[in-house]
């Protein structure tokens, strides 16, 4: 291979992981292999591939991170000229040079930033003849169903009271609130689950009062979530594999219901074995690591019939995604939970005074960290309801001497490196906007933040987002990425961590041009790095530090 067929590719790989989180190099080769090194038709494979349902802007958004192919393909876009170019462009078209320098001039004083007459997916698609990828990438649509899960976790937090949230809600949620359960809706199951285990599992005594949810507590719900919906799946259809049942939830924006009856469909001509209802949502349970798995069970196989009893439809009460009011919240509780049972007596804990102290220690420390963020409601017409969203590691690390001590001792093994070296936050909260007595619906809010100077906070960027839709490709930030923590960022604004730092990161060039070690840094950004260090956080499913936030005197009792 030549060096100019060499950079050729490497530039085409660059465009499609530049474009697609979670692609690596090859994955991207064997997508170009399909399309035959068409880039356009390769992205447009892709796209279908992993169900890609997202807006134009969105699109759009994305694609500002890609090289200049991309700002070329947008500009020609724009003005309906990327079929006369694909023309003059392919064989055995007749090549002219007056009309190549032509579309040349066009393409170089067309804003790339130019409205799209339509969606890049609809340019694309006639470019591919391609109908069936021959391979499974299961990891790849994994982390896309993972965003897809944490896109339902932020809409069922704004629909929850805020004052109910803040004081109980927050660890049913945390704890119990799965995303599957009997109503073909995530987000209606995942207040089904959080409102039933709170009433029925209520803690020792009161919860503390938090306007924060942990992070990664709330992605670990959504990992843990995934895997029940997976195990639901693989238990009903037992002939069913990992990457049809990833294929189903996909193709279906997991409703569950429609994912029953395209994994029926897969494995119609195979013998099935017949499964109660109960025993696959005990399956689910356990493999989402649910604290009453059994009695979870038994209540998602009863629910529907106590609601329809009680003449309550839990659709109509969350009609429009509409924010619950805490007295809607309390009767479904009534209805869910009938008889709740008494708060437990408390009892002597039965760990050491030092080890509790400790424990104790930790979750003010942990509770401190986040709620430095309370403060930043981006005027006085709102009212925070919760933060759902932190990345203390956003630009950096900037400070090489400690970052690199880190690496020769041979101590980072992919976790971050002490935060005093990273220079920003990035955080995601829902706020409240106040009309006279009347609350808004909750909005969604990103925000960049200063880890040394809260002064200047209001230079940085706080501005609301939309909430992701299902399946789309996300605004990429190489910094939250690379700690595998899901924050929401904007389409149309600029923060640290979007297309510069993804240029220099695909360039192979120093983020920040100071001490710069080839070896070195490539152990910090590339994008195979990248995906491997993220995947230690945005699949973790086991116990937690920030799980103290959680943690009482009085619930560490013997028994």
């Amino acid at each position: 291979m030549t060096d100019t067929e060499r950079r050729s590719l490497d530039g085409l790989v660059a465009f499609l992981t530049c474009y697609f989180p979670y692609l690596t190099e090859w994955e991207a080769v064997r997508y170009l292999l399909l399309a035959r090194a068409d880039p356009l038709a390769a992205a447009h494979v892709l796209a279908k591939d992993r169900g890609s349902k997202g807006s134009p802007p969105a699109d759009s958004g994305a694609l500002k991170l890609a090289p200049q192919l991309a700002d070329a393909w947008m500009a020609l876009s724009s003005q309906g000229l990327l079929d006369e170019a694909a023309s003059i462009l392919s064989p055995p078209a007749v090549f002219n040079p007056d009309t190549f320098h032509r579309l040349l001039q066009e393409t170089t004083i067309i804003p790339p930033s130019s409205p799209l007459s339509s969606s890049p997916w609809e340019l694309a698609a006639g470019r591919s003849e391609v109908t069936e990828v021959p391979y499974q990438h299961s990891n790849s649509l994994r982390r896309v169903l993972l965003d897809t899960i944490h896109g339902f976790y932020l809409q069922a937090l704004a629909i929850l009271p805020t004052d109910d949230l803040q004081s109980c809600y927050h660890r049913s949620l945390l704890k119990a609130g799965h995303c599957y359960g009997p109503f073909e809706d995530p987000v209606s199951n995942i207040i089904l689950n959080t409102v039933w285990y709170e009433a029925a599992f209520p803690p020792p005594v009161e919860d503390h009062k938090l306007d924060t949810l942990a992070t990664m507590s709330l992605m670990r719900i959504g990992v843990r979530s995934f895997y029940g919906l997976v195990s639901h799946l693989c238990t009903t259809h037992q002939n069913l594999t990992l990457h049809q049942a990833l294929r189903c939830l996909l193709d279906t924006d997991l409703n569950i219901q429609l994912s029953h009856e395209a994994a029926a469909a897969m494995t119609v001509n195979q013998q099935q074995e017949s499964i109660a209802r109960e025993e696959a949502f005990r399956a689910a349970a356990i493999a989402a690591v649910h604290p009453k798995p059994e009695e979870q069970a038994r209540f998602l196989c009863s629910c529907e019939a106590m609601l329809a009893e009680a003449g309550v439809s839990l659709s109509t009460l969350l009609d429009g995604r509409r924010q619950l009011r805490s007295e809607d919240a309390q009767h479904l509780a009534r209805l869910l939970c009938p008889e709740p049972p008494d708060r437990m007596p408390l009892q002597q804990p039965s760990v050491s005074s030092p080890l509790l102290d400790d424990i104790m220690a930790k979750g003010k420390k942990q509770r401190r960290a986040l709620t430095r963020i309370s403060g930043k409601e981006p005027s006085c017409y709102y009212r925070l309801h919760v933060i759902c969203g932190v990345n203390e590691f956003a630009y950096g690390p900037q400070d090489r001497d400690i970052a690199y001590s880190w690496l020769k001792k041979k101590t980072y093994n992919g976790f971050p490196v002490p935060h005093d070296v990273y220079r920003h936050t990035h955080a995601n909260f829902l706020v409240t906007q106040n009309v006279g007595s009347i609350a808004s619906r909750p909005v969604l809010f990103f925000a960049q933040l200063n880890n040394y100077d809260d002064d200047q906070d209001s230079q940085l960027l706080c501005c609301p987002v939309d909430f992701p839709p299902s399946c789309a490709e996300p605004v990429r930030c190489l910094f939250c990425e690379h700690h595998g923590i899901r924050i929401v960022h904007p389409v149309s604004e600029e923060f640290h961590g979007r297309k510069s730092e993804f240029d220099k990161l695909f360039r192979g060039e120093d983020l920040y041009d100071d001490n710069f070690d080839p070896e070195l840094e490539e152990q910090f950004y590339a994008n195979y790095r990248v995906l491997a260090i993220s995947a230690l956080n945005s699949e973790w499913v086991g116990d937690l530090e920030e799980d103290c936030m959680y943690i009482r005197s009085d619930d560490l009792k013997e028994g």
